[in-house]
């Protein structure tokens, strides 16, 4: 049996999180066993830890470097010398955290695979754009295993070295679009005559919610019957809820916090909006043209992500409000349309977690 460590999981239900568990469910768990590691803060558990564990999972807290520097690298060196893993996965952003190479590259005969989940880094974090422009230097390293989830995340991880792209895979035949449910939640949410838009991602400045709201307060002036879902958690939320009670939205936008039936979201919903200043390749749009849901997405985000029409871009540079009109039609084009075959475009492009599951299979047994 292969061993892997997965490094890069944290408490957010967000994209490397879906990502990560969506390979665990579904690949050859004879053959390759994972075990995690959990370096947040504040005794905060591991997105799926309840589900990890009942897939053979183990999770090892160790402390985070905001806690202490040192005792997270020497607990994580522990754990790499103690358990002997074929790979260490580190599932990255940027390459400002550096010990889920340094130390099985030094302490161990593990192989370093790094992945590349994103495309930019937000021009604020000082300390982390440092690290990041230090630790660079690891990309020239021969001995690690380069992968991105899209063309752009890896060319802005790596440069000129040569990476492998892995689909961010789903089950695409469990995304299939159910109007029965889609009745049933908007029933229970009490939105059977509404527009209802939605958005999935975590509350942090990369979602560029600030735009989302003055967007969503332009729709409203335009057609009142509208209602704007907020998925996710994050260290914006008090701000976010506050900018909503500013523009008189309260009633209009709803907080849901961290959900696990964002697929049945989905089926309810009519327009996905998704301007975020930049992604990788987010699941979250994977999932949505799975189940045949519009998306009107900002112009930064890789054009990869394009798997069916159903994808509309936007300037975010612009003013919100040009585009309130085209959020409404992307509503009434979406109540007219035939949703149920739009996971099977989805599976065609090569989306479905089966080929992604190939793909690291054949990276974890060294044939790749």
């Amino acid at each position: 049996m292969k061993k892997i460590l997965q490094i890069g999981m944290t408490s957010n239900y967000g994209g490397i999180e879906s990502f990560i568990m969506n390979v665990y469910r579904n690949i050859d768990r004879s053959k390759y066993q994972f075990d995690f590691v959990n370096m947040e803060t504040n005794e905060k558990a591991l997105a799926y830890s309840d589900e990890i564990k009942k897939l053979g999972g183990k999770i090892y807290k160790i402390p985070g470097r905001q806690e202490s520097l040192n005792a997270n690298r020497n607990q994580l060196k522990k754990i790499i010398e103690k358990n002997n893993y074929d790979f260490i996965h580190n599932n990255l952003l940027t390459w400002s955290y550096s010990e889920g190479i340094t130390l099985p590259l030094k302490y161990s005969n593990s192989k370093v695979i790094v992945h590349s989940h994103n495309s930019y880094m937000n021009q604020g974090m000082y300390v982390r754009r440092f690290l990041n422009f230090v630790n660079r230097r690891f990309n020239y390293n021969s001995d690690i295993i380069r992968l991105a989830c899209s063309k752009e995340a890896g060319q802005w991880l790596f440069r000129n070295k040569h990476f492998n792209i892995i689909p961010n895979g789903i089950v695409t035949k469990e995304y299939r679009f159910n109007p029965i449910i889609r009745d049933e939640y908007r029933k229970r949410f009490d939105v059977e005559e509404k527009n209802v838009f939605l958005h999935v991602g975590r509350l942090s400045h990369q979602k560029n919610h600030e735009f989302l709201l003055r967007w969503f307060n332009e729709i409203c002036k335009k057609n009142s019957n509208s209602i704007l879902f907020l998925v996710g958690d994050g260290e914006l939320k008090k701000e976010l809820k506050e900018k909503v009670e500013t523009l008189n939205l309260i009633d209009k936008v709803k907080f849901l916090g961290i959900r696990k039936d964002v697929k049945n979201l989905m089926f309810m919903s009519d327009t996905l909006l998704f301007p975020s200043f930049y992604e990788g390749l987010p699941v979250v749009l994977v999932e949505a043209q799975a189940t045949g849901l519009p998306a009107l997405i900002s112009n930064t985000i890789s054009r990869e992500i394009d798997i069916s029409n159903s994808i509309k871009r936007i300037d975010i540079s612009n003013m919100p409000k040009q585009y309130a009109e085209l959020a409404l039609k992307s509503v009434d084009k979406s109540k007219m349309s035939n949703r149920e075959e739009a996971y099977l475009k989805v599976k065609k492009a090569g989306y479905d977690i089966s080929h992604t599951v190939e793909m690291l299979e054949e990276i974890y047994s060294g044939e790749c």
